[in-house]
């Protein structure tokens, strides 16, 4: 059984920037909310597809 590898974290300062350049604007809790649901959800799917359990 492989393991995973570790997802690169993006810093949240660059995440703020993606949303700003986007004309979003939020707080750090929620780029730091909205980077945990999206790396949960990237691990679930490579547990999915790419492992063989």
């Amino acid at each position: 059984m492989s393991q995973l590898k570790e997802i690169k974290k993006l810093p949240i300062e660059e995440v703020l920037e993606h949303f700003r350049s986007e004309g979003e604007i939020i707080t750090k809790e929620e780029a730091e909310l909205i980077m945990e649901f999206l790396y949960f959800l990237t691990e679930s799917v490579i547990r999915k597809y790419f492992t063989a359990d």
